[in-house]
């Protein structure tokens, strides 16, 4: 049975911007840090806030779900982790909201066939009872829980980065789940009669904490942000070696780079090229490498403030290629936003939505 869904839940949460030494403030050592970056973007649109405090770290990480039958109904799903799963329209609105736990990051993967039908399929990493929480997808960001029992994971530290791998090799789906101790696990989907289930296959680590990761399918590659060392290279197949490779200028050697390394996504512009890009946390800006080859550093950009406030210290983010009208022509970027104003007012985080086309301009000109 589909959960209730609760639409328009918004608690609107003021603050004060103090010019002098506000908590509120995002750091000003951080922002300086990414000053020297001088491509420049700002956002579109932003969705509505959290239901959260202004001080609570709550958005964390967005997936992108394009609707196969009217692209301009196509819904942004973001996770709440201090509750739940939230799904916003191209404007940003609130569609629904499901407090099924501290939901931290989130993916999802088209064409899943379950039984007698085929669907499109939502994981989400649950920090509340440290397992993978699978959903349904459907019309007007509806979600409903298809898990045919708690997947539970088998590792010590608590869950925390998340994200899909359909193997081209099996057609099989994957969903790769890692902790802030570095444990990374790969568990193989398995459809259960109308529900899903899953089992182990592959476990490994890397030294220090982890979360962003994306997969790219086409390639069979993982791609796992190490927070404090740099971006992973891996074979995302089960069998694949647990030996990765990072990626040169993916850390600190960069001087547009400054930890942590957060989310991270792919934009094709066809079956092997394209882009990938990592949120550089700590000096508030996006590290864009080429996705082909030994992944070459392309270069850095900053979101700052336009007809919507500027985005600093970003956890997640996801990218699509699908046009999706006017103000996306060659697709949609969406980003968390640490810390979201309203003037000079604070409220709760929230999600920042930009054209594709103006941040691929700033890197071809």
């Amino acid at each position: 049975m589909q959960r209730k869904a609760f639409s328009k839940i918004l608690i609107l949460c003021f603050g004060v911007f103090v010019v002098s030494c506000s908590v509120d403030r995002p750091s000003e050592g951080s922002r300086k840090a990414g000053e020297h970056i001088k491509n420049l973007v700002s956002a579109t649109t932003e969705t509505e806030p959290t239901p959260r405090g202004k001080n609570d770290d709550s958005a964390d990480d967005p997936a992108i779900w394009t609707n196969p039958v009217d692209a301009m109904q196509s819904v942004v799903i973001g996770t709440d982790k201090k509750g739940g799963l939230a799904t916003y329209d191209l404007n940003g609105n609130l569609l629904n909201y499901y407090p099924d736990g501290e939901m931290n990051n989130c993916d999802l993967r088209y064409g899943f066939v379950l039984g007698a039908d085929t669907i499109d399929i939502l994981a989400s990493s649950n920090r509340s009872s440290h397992s993978i929480s699978l959903y349904k997808i459907a019309e007007g960001g509806v979600l409903d829980s298809i898990h045919s029992r708690a997947i539970t994971s088998e590792m010590a530290d608590d869950v925390y980065g998340l994200c899909m791998y359909k193997s081209p090799a099996s057609g099989k789906y994957f969903v790769f789940i890692n902790s802030k101790a570095g444990e990374v696990e790969q568990w193989e989907l398995i459809p259960e009669g109308k529900k899903v289930g899953a089992k182990i296959v592959r476990t490994f680590h890397v030294e220090t904490q982890t979360e962003g990761m994306v997969a790219d399918d086409e390639n069979r590659i993982l791609y796992l942000g190490e927070e404090v060392a740099g971006i992973h290279k891996f074979d995302a197949e089960p069998t694949g070696t647990n030996n990765g490779k990072i990626i040169t200028l993916s850390s600190e050697e960069n001087p547009n780079i400054s930890y942590d390394i957060e989310g991270l996504t792919i934009y094709p512009t066809d079956s092997v090229n394209g882009y990938l890009i990592a949120s550089s946390q700590g000096n508030y800006s996006y590290a864009v490498f080429e996705r082909q080859g030994n992944n070459r550093y392309v270069g850095s950009f900053r979101i700052v403030d336009g007809n919507i406030d500027g985005v600093e210290e970003t956890d997640g983010i996801d990218v699509s290629n699908v046009s999706l009208g006017k103000d996306y022509p060659k697709g949609i970027f969406v980003v968390q936003d640490g810390y979201n104003y309203n003037g000079e007012t604070l409220l709760s985080q929230n999600y920042k939505y930009l054209s594709w086309e103006k941040i691929e301009a700033l890197f071809t000109k």
